[in-house]
C-alpha cells in the first residue's frame, strides 16, 4: 500500500507490496512535486490553458509568468502576485567635467518597471564651485538626457568651494510598465562652474527602489 512523503505534504510513495509500475511510480511523484514547485509560464493564458482538469490549481500553488516576470500564489479562487520590491544601484568614481550650465554625471540606472508601482530615487555625491556659496542643483531626470522629465532633486549653495561638500537629491516616480531609464544630472545655476566630484573613496551613488 502506498505512503507519503515525511514532510506531510501528500506526495505518493510507493510500497514494496505494491505491483511493480514504473510509470504510475514515475508519474505520482512529477506530479506530486511539480505542483509544489514554482511552476513556470509563457504567459497567463498559458498557465490557465495547462492548468486544467486533473491539474486544475489548488489553494498554495506557486507560478512565474515570464512574459511579466511576476511571481503568483494560488488563494484558492484567483492567482495573486507576490509582490517584488525590485532595486538597482550606480556608483561614480571619477569627477564630472565643471560647467555652468546642465550636464550628465554618468549616473545613470535602466530597469524593468511595473504599472501603478511607485520608485522611490536617491542620489548622493560630493558638489562643489569655483565660487563660494553658489547654487548647485542635483537632479533626477526620468530619460537619458539633460531634456528628460524631472523626477527628483536637491539645490545646494556651496560654502566650501574647494573641497565641496555632500549634497542628496531624492524623488520618487511612477512611470508605467516597460523598461525605465533615469539619470542624474548636475547643474551651475549661480555664477561659479560647478561638478560633482567623485572617486574610490568617496563614490557617488544613485539608487532606485521599488515601494
Amino acid at each position: 500500500m502506498a505512503t507519503t512523503d515525511d514532510y506531510g505534504q501528500g506526495v505518493s510513495i510507493a510500497s514494496l507490496t505494491d505491483a511493480p509500475n514504473a510509470e504510475t511510480l514515475a508519474k505520482n511523484l512529477a506530479n506530486a512535486i511539480t505542483g509544489r514547485s514554482v511552476m513556470r509560464f509563457a504567459s497567463a493564458s498559458a498557465r490557465s490553458a495547462a492548468l486544467v482538469d486533473a491539474a486544475t490549481p489548488v489553494e498554495g500553488m506557486v507560478s512565474w509568468l515570464q512574459d511579466t516576470n511576476r511571481l503568483y500564489v494560488y488563494d484558492g479562487s484567483s492567482w495573486v502576485e507576490i509582490p517584488q520590491r525590485r532595486k538597482s544601484q550606480a556608483t561614480l568614481t571619477s569627477s564630472t567635467s565643471q560647467t555652468s550650465g546642465e550636464i550628465l554625471t554618468g549616473l545613470s540606472v535602466t530597469m524593468a518597471t511595473k504599472a501603478s508601482t511607485t520608485y522611490i530615487l536617491r542620489a548622493t555625491g560630493l558638489v562643489r564651485s569655483t565660487l563660494v556659496t553658489d547654487r548647485v542643483d542635483l537632479l533626477i531626470r526620468r530619460g537619458t538626457t539633460t531634456g528628460g522629465t524631472q523626477v527628483g532633486g536637491a539645490v545646494h549653495f556651496t560654502s566650501v568651494a574647494t573641497t565641496g561638500e555632500s549634497v542628496t537629491a531624492i524623488g520618487s516616480d511612477t512611470p508605467g510598465a516597460g523598461t525605465t531609464t533615469w539619470v542624474v544630472t548636475i547643474s551651475g545655476v549661480g555664477s561659479g562652474l560647478v561638478d560633482l566630484t567623485a572617486s574610490s573613496a568617496f563614490p557617488a551613488v544613485f539608487t532606485v527602489e521599488e515601494m
